[in-house]
């Protein structure tokens, strides 16, 4: 990814998120004012301007997203994809149909900035594998739901 700033993800991360996932970093800020960063891996992008994530409905980045507003989150792979976004967060649905213990937040984009530096390449991110064929079943069930709703049901 060249490098961009701007306040929509640009075609091809879009174009990602709307099709694919992949691991990130999400940061929020603690009731007393600590930053807190946490993993995560399911993000659906129903338009340029709007991220939907599945979070743990009672871990502290849901909570602290929900109380505060505000969510950063990073993201880095494989030939030079390294960005961060940063946006208001909201809750969409407080419990997924397909897992009552996984919120949906939708994540208001209002900056996304390429991270790359002049110097070094970034020639892989966070990779998982799965060691469960039934974990790997949950995570593309959740992921439908997430890519189930369309721009016009995020906005409404």
């Amino acid at each position: 990814m060249s490098k961009y700033r701007g306040d929509r993800l640009p075609p091809v991360l879009y174009e990602f998120f709307a099709a694919d996932t992949m691991v990130g970093v999400a940061a929020t800020v603690d009731e007393d004012d600590f930053p807190r960063g946490a993993p995560m891996s399911q993000f659906y992008a129903p338009g340029d301007r709007v991220l939907l994530m599945a979070v743990q409905n009672q871990s502290a980045t849901y909570k602290n997203a929900v109380r505060a507003g505000k969510i950063a989150l990073t993201f880095m792979g494989a030939n030079n994809l390294v960005f961060t976004i940063q946006g208001t967060a909201r809750v969409f649905k407080e419990s997924m149909q397909s897992n009552p213990h996984l919120g949906i937040l939708m994540v208001d984009i209002k900056e996304v900035n390429s991270n790359e530096a002049c110097d070094v390449v970034v020639t892989g991110g966070i990779s998982t594998q799965f060691i469960s064929p039934r974990w790997q079943q949950l995570l593309q069930t959740w992921l439908a739901e997430l890519r189930s709703y369309s721009l016009e049901d995020v906005m409404a």
